[in-house]
C-alpha cells in the first residue's frame, strides 16, 4: 500500500509539473536591479611602453548597499586616480595587461561601492594597435552583464 502511495504521489507530482521553486527563478539581487555608470580618458598621454597615447574605457556596476544608500562615487576622482597610477606606474617596460590588471585592483580596493570593474586600454598608435581589457568582479559580487 505505501508503495502504490508514493507512486501515485510521483505520478502525480510529474503530471502537474514539481510543487518546488526552481532556485533559479528566485531573483537574486544581482538580477533585481543592475546600475552600470562608464567613462571614457580619451587621447591620453603617457610615456609607457613607448605609446604616447592611449585611450582608455571604464565601466563597472555598483555594490546593491551602495545602491541602497546612494552611496554613489564621483567619477573624477576615479578617473584622476586612473591618470595617476599610470603617470607614476614603476616599471615602464611591463605589458600592457599587467599595468591593466593592477590598475583594476587598485581602483577596487579604493572604491568598495563597485562591485565590478572593467577597464580597456586601447594602444592605436603602434605598428601593431592593440588593447587590454580587464574584467574583475569581488567575491560574493554581482558580475557586469553588459560586453
Amino acid at each position: 500500500m505505501k508503495r502504490l502511495f508514493l507512486l501515485t504521489v510521483t505520478s502525480l507530482i510529474l503530471s502537474l509539473g514539481s510543487p518546488l521553486i526552481s532556485l533559479s527563478a528566485i531573483p537574486t539581487n544581482c538580477d533585481q536591479q543592475e546600475e552600470v555608470f562608464g567613462f571614457q580618458i580619451p587621447t591620453y598621454v603617457t610615456e609607457h611602453d613607448g605609446a604616447p597615447i592611449i585611450n582608455i574605457q571604464v565601466t563597472y556596476r555598483y555594490m546593491p548597499e551602495a545602491i541602497a544608500k546612494n552611496d554613489y562615487p564621483n567619477f573624477v576622482p576615479i578617473k584622476k586616480d586612473i591618470e595617476t597610477f599610470i603617470a607614476n606606474y614603476p616599471n615602464h617596460t611591463d605589458f600592457w595587461e599587467i599595468v591593466n590588471k593592477k590598475l583594476v585592483q587598485f581602483i577596487l580596493d579604493k572604491y568598495p561601492q563597485l562591485s565590478s570593474l572593467m577597464v580597456r586600454i586601447d594602444v592605436p598608435n603602434q605598428t601593431f594597435p592593440r588593447f587590454s581589457i580587464i574584467r574583475s568582479t569581488r567575491p560574493q559580487a554581482c558580475s557586469l552583464t553588459i560586453p
